[in-house]
């Protein structure tokens, strides 16, 4: 061979690999991209994906783990109150549903004043606004505390959020992959 036979280029090209590893590309605009742009995006990808699967998962598991759907009561002795419960509205205590009862029965035995209204709550308007009921010689204002009423949102966020996630960890793995990729198919220009 002789040295007319080496081309300049060969000469002047940096190698594929260093000390650390693969060399970046030479083209800047590749690198641009695959550096920053495309981690950058799939971040964002991920940032959007999380509350996206988090709040679609929840929709689905919520009502049969019974996290929604039975509002709250609490039930105070009236005597408490002394006279600013004038001008509230008094419920007989046998206008109460069963399930009404049965909640004002367990805020009474409740050292937090507070029961669970499991099944349908028909004096809900006047409950919101609190009222007085008399129940076995005592009177109580009673008022619903939490309503917890069920989130609906479409289930499909689910796995719209699992996807965005997953092609941002794929934007997040562009650069070393692409690095990877890059260094191998140097070496095999060699």
């Amino acid at each position: 061979m002789s040295d007319d036979d080496a081309t300049p280029s060969d000469a002047d090209e940096p190698p594929a690999t260093d000390s650390t590893g693969p060399v970046e590309p030479t083209a800047s605009s590749e690198s641009l991209i695959l550096t920053y742009a495309a981690p950058f995006l799939g971040v964002l990808l991920i940032a959007v994906g999380l509350p996206l699967s988090i709040v679609g998962g929840y929709v689905v598991v919520q009502d049969g783990l019974g996290l929604c759907g039975e509002p709250t009561i609490a039930a105070t002795p009236a005597d408490e109150y002394d006279e600013s419960l004038a001008t509230i509205d008094e419920i007989p205590a046998e206008q109460l549903s069963a399930a009404e009862r049965k909640a004002l029965e367990e805020a009474i035995d409740s050292p937090l004043q507070e029961g669970v209204v499991s099944g349908e709550v028909e004096n809900r308007a006047a409950l919101l606004e609190g009222a007085v009921v008399e129940y076995e010689g005592t009177r109580y204002y009673v008022q619903i505390t939490s309503q917890n009423s069920c989130l609906e949102v479409q289930p499909l966020l689910f796995p719209i959020g699992a996807v965005a996630i997953f092609m941002g960890i794929g934007g997040v793995l562009t650069p070393p992959i692409y690095r990877k990729l890059a260094g191998f198919e140097e070496r095999m220009r060699r």
